[in-house]
This record gives C-alpha cells, structure tokens and sequence, in this order.
C-alpha cells in the first residue's frame, strides 16, 4: 500500500510539473500573431521578389529604358521636323483592293475599294511605302471579319474609315498618316 501511495504521489507531481509548464493565453496569441504576420512578410516578399526570373525582370527593364529613349528620341525628332520640314498634303496610293467580306457561310460579299493614305511630310511617304506589307497586312486582317451590314450608310463608312486609321498608324508608328480616303467603294454580294 505504501508503494501505491507513493505512486500516486508521483504522478501527482508529475501532473504538477506539467499544468506549472502549461503556456498562457496571453503568450499563444502574442506566438501565433507574430506568425501571421511573419506569414504576411513572407508572402508580400515573394510575391514581389518571387515567381519572376531575375534575368526576365533585368530585361524587361532594359526594355522599358530603350522604349522610354526610342521615344523621347522620336519626340525630339518630331520637334526637330516641325521646324525644318514644311508641311504638305501628299498622298500614297494603295490602289484598287479586293476583299472578302464575312458572311457567316451565307454566300459571299466582297468589297472593292481604292484607298488612298494622306500624309503631311515628304519623309513619311517613304516610310509608309516600305511598311507597306504590314499596311496590307492590316487592312486585310481586319476587313476580313466585317459583315456587309457593319458598312451600311455613312456612319458605318466612317467608322471603317476610322478603324483603318488607328490600325495603320499602330503599324507604321511613329509615322502619321493623316486620313484613310476611299476613291472607289462598292460591295458586292
């Protein structure tokens, strides 16, 4: 009986120990708070520093700092031109253009148009006749998902007229090319 009692006592006072080691309230929220923060840190460094090949990010600022010069350069040039060369009204003749137009599988329609590119400098007429593949290329693209009703009466008119521009002048920038003007437009289908 003695040797049970002092069992008992022994694990009384292993019980003891181990409710004296117990960790309070207070610390586990002070532990687990400086861990989700620590959490926080560690995905906010990762997510600006990590994921992104160091050599892919040097590049892509290279890229940005010869884009930022190739256009403060072109503006300077601009400026420069404006001063020296007088401007004109010149036109390149893209002559008579034949395209498909979309029809959904309902038959065929097509469009015959002679386009002309207004441009208001001499040195701009050679740049738009040597990017004129990419011109074509353009025009041919996207004259090649309209249906004919998208070009009924004037305001569908204008608004190719006005979608041919914007798309050459992303091809040939940082020329200018001033107006798109139809010589010929019929459809037919």
């Amino acid at each position: 009986m003695a040797d049970d009692l002092e069992e008992t006592l022994g694990e009384a006072e292993l019980v003891e120990g181990l409710e004296r080691k117990k960790i309070s309230g207070k610390k586990i929220a002070v532990f687990g708070g400086g861990a989700v923060i620590l959490l926080f840190v560690v995905i906010g460094i990762m997510s600006i520093f990590g994921g992104d090949d160091p050599e892919e990010a040097e590049d892509e600022a290279l890229e940005k700092m010869a884009v930022e010069a190739a256009e403060k350069r072109d503006h300077a040039q601009a400026e420069q031109d404006k001063s020296t060369e007088e401007l004109k009204m010149l036109f390149v003749d893209l002559g008579e253009q034949l395209y498909n137009l979309n029809t959904d599988g309902q038959g065929t329609s097509f469009l015959k148009a002679t386009i002309i590119l207004e441009i208001d400098r001499e040195r701009f007429r050679t740049e738009v006749e040597a990017k004129m593949p990419r011109i074509l290329d353009e025009f041919n693209v996207y004259m090649r998902e309209l249906r004919p009703e998208d070009l009924d009466g004037a305001a569908g008119i204008f608004r190719l007229k006005e979608e041919l521009l914007m798309r050459i002048n992303q091809a040939v920038a940082p020329t200018r090319v001033k107006d798109v003007l139809f010589q010929q437009f019929i459809i037919q289908g």
